[in-house]
């Protein structure tokens, strides 16, 4: 018997353009607060420029090697990086229903406070729901119109602990 090998969700992703990933998000449904207890762990999805680029990316605004976020169902999270052996939180987010940046529909958006460091204030994430435990997140400059660009990541559900037990 002959195998085939099937491409993973993931590999299917990372077919999309920019665009194809804002025409799937659309019609994702909404996240919420309360769901968003417990700890995610990141993947770069989209072209393999972006998938490339990314992680040098983020390492300019100090989330070099980022494992993903963790969240304690109220609104309140940080960002993982792993450092060694060692995951480690730093810089805090805050979770808000907003309409999209995209197309207006209510949307999970993750916020970095004002006083964060740069580029951060200037960024969102906003999230929607891809199946039971993966989220689709869209990172977006919310400056100089940039916002039509949009960046995919996922986000996959780890556990449902709350972020104090992390």
């Amino acid at each position: 018997m002959r195998m085939i090998n099937l491409p993973t969700p993931s590999e299917q992703l990372n077919q999309l353009t920019l665009t194809g990933f804002v025409a799937l998000f659309q019609p994702l449904t909404l996240v919420t607060v309360e769901e968003m207890n417990g700890r995610f762990s990141s993947e770069f999805i989209g072209p393999a420029w972006l998938r490339r680029s990314a992680p040098h990316l983020l390492k300019l605004g100090g989330l070099g090697n980022w494992w993903g976020k963790t969240f304690d169902g109220h609104g309140q999270g940080l960002n993982l990086v792993q450092r060694g052996d060692t995951i480690r939180a730093i810089i805090p987010v805050v979770l808000e229903e907003r309409p999209s940046l995209l197309d207006t529909k209510p949307t999970l958006t993750i916020v970095y406070p004002t006083g964060s460091r740069f580029p951060w204030p200037w960024i969102v994430d906003e999230l929607r729901r891809l199946d039971a435990n993966t989220l689709l997140g869209l990172t977006m400059v919310t400056r100089f119109g940039l916002q039509r660009f949009a960046f995919p990541f996922l986000l996959h559900q780890v556990n449902s602990k709350t972020q104090s037990s992390n």
